[in-house]
């Protein structure tokens, strides 16, 4: 079963572009030529600063307001610019964090018809409350209190369509080691799978524990249970075991306070399934064979295979500057479409590296880097001093340290989206452009000028594109301030570049119009002051611009006569 909204949308788009509703098989090809073709442009929708929490989720702005409001406000940003309030959501208890699940392809049967298909929204609220609603419509599915226990952050897991809440780290009295407390929850049908405590005396077991040190924190993601520990070293067990061993009945709507922290504890951890040392915990696992990347320092990460633990040739990944020296810390991560290939992230520079084959060997291959090097925009202008000669600059100039570079990948559409920003001379974040680029080929495929400042400098404002199908969103926030740039897929017409030209004459046809009723209108005052007898100023004024436009004729005449004069004499020759 497909989402229907998402459905609605392909063949929106196709019957605008065609004319004549199209095949689904045509879909991708369909919503990428309507993108990207000759009759489409992006038109910008929406330019909006606001103080306060935003999410996005397609044409959809969730608002958040400062403390003084009583209310969240869902908006649409409509064809024409404007926002369409859709409804009102209560912050009390006030949301401490916000996660959208826009329902990709569901393919779990719904329970309740109407609400488990629908995209909703979480929010884990203040006071531990966990509240579901439709993200559409506002209508309340659940709300939940999930007992005294304290709770901080609140995260998905799509791969296992589960909700996980997690709490901050917790002590019992006397005991010296620290545990953390999790929730579990099914997101089709809803319902409460499983109450976990993770303690430190359980995980890792007593000698791991004196290999790897003593728990620090634990996260749950993708099936997978992640420890990290005091000694910078990151564990992997299987989380999905942990979780079909604590299971739980699905009654989610009471949750008795009485229940003792030992009936949650997990008692005996699973089998170790991977450790390694992890700088400032740095760990990414994807590729396909399966693959990790991990920081060693703050200037170096390395890519390993998972089963053998072999750095692959090329592995280790650092930026090189022209003298060929270590850089400053890089971020590294896989390419969201599950590719072999990673995705090399700094200020200035983006980077794709390709994880090949060769005789039994795995090794990296740079594929794409963005911006492309152009060395004649390197070289730096000659100067000159006044006598001539060649002045020499001590340093070179880095052109770099005034860009900024975001990205995004809608992996649907298989579109690499990566927006510009450069530094200006009073320190401002000047937005110069979005390119896009089909993230397979790198093909260039169009380029989107935004052309607009914003206050703050690159260096604090931070930058973020989203692309959702026919919907794109430029947000540059810092703090809780939000410049949001929303732009859509417009048809381009033929009357919109001619508008222009048909607005000059419309002004001149108007002028013409305005300069005849004046004309009529001084000849009827001038017909009735001569027929009442009062002073014509009109006739005057006139009479003095006739004789100072005569005297004007009068010695053009005579300059054009004297010229004449002259050159008639130059013309005559001397001949022997």
């Amino acid at each position: 079963m497909k989402s229907r909204r998402r459905k609605c949308v392909l063949h929106e788009l196709r019957r605008r572009e065609y004319g004549v509703p199209c095949p689904s098989w045509t879909s991708l090809q369909a919503l990428r030529y309507c993108i990207f073709g000759p009759r489409r442009m992006w038109k910008q929708l929406l330019h909006v600063k606001e103080n306060s929490s935003i999410e996005f989720c397609g044409d959809l702005l969730w608002t958040t307001k400062p403390s003084n409001a009583d209310e969240s406000v869902m908006q649409r940003i409509c064809g024409d610019g404007h926002l369409l309030q859709m409804y009102k959501a209560d912050l009390h208890p006030r949301p401490k964090e916000i996660k959208v699940y826009d329902v990709p392809d569901p393919v779990y049967r719904s329970s309740v018809p109407g609400q488990e298909y629908r995209p909703v929204i979480f929010a884990l609220r203040k006071g531990n409350v966990l509240t579901r609603h439709d993200l559409e419509k506002g209508t309340v599915f659940n709300r939940i209190h999930l007992g005294q226990m304290q709770t901080k952050t609140l995260s998905m897991s799509l791969m296992d369509d589960v909700l996980i809440v997690k709490s901050p780290k917790l002590k019992i009295e006397p005991q010296t080691e620290y545990f953390f407390h999790f929730k579990v929850f099914q997101m089709h049908p809803f319902g409460l799978i499983a109450s976990l405590n993770i303690h430190g005396s359980v995980f890792p077991d007593e000698e791991d524990k004196k290999k790897y040190g003593k728990m620090r924190d634990v996260e749950i993601h993708e099936g997978l249970l992640l420890v990290l520990t005091e000694k910078s070293f990151s564990l992997i067990y299987n989380a999905q075991e942990i979780i079909r061993m604590k299971s739980t009945s699905n009654d989610f709507q009471v949750i008795p306070d009485s229940i003792p922290y030992a009936k949650d504890m997990v008692l005996e951890a699973p089998p170790l399934l991977f450790a390694a040392y992890t700088h400032m915990d740095i760990l990414g696992l994807g590729a396909c064979p399966w693959a990790y990347i991990r920081a060693v320092s703050d200037c170096l990460l390395q890519v390993h295979e998972l089963s053998s633990g072999e750095l692959l040739e090329g592995g280790k990944v650092m930026w090189e500057d022209r003298n060929e020296q270590q850089v400053s810390p890089d971020y590294l991560m896989f390419h969201p479409d599950d590719s072999n290939k990673l995705i090399h992230i700094r200020t200035s520079k983006i980077r794709i590296l390709a994880i090949k084959e060769k005789d039994g060997k795995r090794y990296l291959e740079e594929e794409f880097t963005y911006p492309v090097e152009n060395k004649d925009m390197i070289k730096d202008v000659a100067k000159y001093s006044r006598s001539g000669r060649l002045l020499k600059s001590k340093f070179e100039w880095d052109y770099s340290l005034n860009r900024a570079l975001a990205f995004n990948v809608e992996t649907e559409l298989r579109i690499l989206a990566i927006l510009e920003a450069q530094r200006d001379e009073n320190c401002r974040t000047h937005l110069v452009k979005v390119t896009f680029y089909d993230s397979y080929s790198y093909e260039f495929l169009d380029e989107l000028d935004v052309s607009a400042t914003v206050d703050g400098d690159i260096e604090t404002n931070r930058l973020s594109v989203h692309m959702d199908r026919d919907i794109l969103n430029i947000v540059v926030y810092k703090g809780n301030q939000y410049t949001i740039f929303s732009y859509r897929l417009k048809e381009k017409m033929q009357t919109e570049e001619s508008a222009p030209d048909k607005l000059k004459v419309v002004k001149k046809v108007r002028e013409r119009g305005i300069c005849n009723r004046r004309s009529v209108s001084y000849a009827e005052r001038d017909t009735e002051n001569s027929e009442s007898g009062n002073v014509r100023r009109r006739p005057r004024e006139r009479s003095r611009r006739e004789r100072t436009q005569g005297r004007k004729r009068r010695r053009r005449r005579a300059q054009e006569e004297s010229s004449e004069n002259e050159a008639e004499q130059d013309s005559d020759e001397w001949v022997p």
